[in-house]
């Protein structure tokens, strides 16, 4: 359900991105430096006992970016996720969740179809720390590990220096979720196979990102001028 819900958000988005493509006044002239917020929703995928313990609602990505090439880029930023404890779904009723706190860089290629709408593929890869607390434990439980991350991006400008993305993604968090890890004293049902698949999330959301060194032009502020 929580998949669907991704997908129909996604669609409803895809349809006003390109609706409003022809509409608007936009055009990055200078694309070399800029800073993006992504704002994404996880949703857990491979390991059975990751996806049914554990509720993704936030993964938030700002990040710098440089163009050393017309066509290639690389980024670097902070990143942070929090996984909700599923209560309905885990072997012991608990409340609590997962935080991860960490960062890394992106390097991938970029293009623009026409001088509104683009695309940008790219790997993100970096170190997390997460941290697993439930109310059947003393103190979190804390896990490092390096994750990797590609993802493809849509680009919509807005203005000369504005544009907006949808993104979908796919993260390898780089552990494995052990019924320890969430203070269970039980498998659940589930086999030691089950748990030795690695932790994964595809990932959906959308972006917001300025280009620097570009002129903006406001009607309002032009008509001010001329007073």
């Amino acid at each position: 359900m929580h998949f669907l819900k991704l997908l129909s958000v996604s669609a409803i988005f895809l349809g006003v991105f390109f609706f409003q493509a022809p509409s608007v006044n936009g055009q990055i002239e200078n694309d070399k430096f800029s800073v993006t917020a992504e704002l994404l929703l996880p949703s857990g995928m491979a390991s059975k006992p990751f996806r049914a313990y554990l509720n993704g609602l936030v993964n938030v990505h700002p990040k710098f970016q440089y163009k050393p090439a017309k066509h290639i880029y690389v980024a670097l930023g902070p990143k942070y996720m929090y996984y909700t404890v599923a209560e309905f779904k885990v072997p012991q009723k608990t409340n609590g969740g997962m935080h991860a706190y960490g960062g890394g860089i992106e390097a991938g290629y970029s293009t623009w179809f026409s001088k509104r709408f683009g695309m940008e593929l790219g790997v993100k890869v970096g170190a997390m720390q997460h941290q697993l607390k439930t109310d059947l434990m003393a103190s979190a439980y804390k896990l490092n590990a390096m994750y990797v991350e590609p993802s493809l991006s849509l680009i919509l400008a807005s203005d000369e220096a504005v544009a907006y993305r949808w993104i979908v993604g796919y993260n390898w968090m780089g552990f494995d979720l052990m019924p320890h890890h969430l203070g269970f004293n039980t498998n659940g049902g589930y086999s030691a196979d089950d748990f030795n698949v690695g932790a994964q999330s595809i990932v959906f959301g959308f972006g917001m990102t300025y280009y620097f060194k570009n002129q903006r032009s406001d009607m309002f502020i032009d008509d001010d001028s001329e007073k």
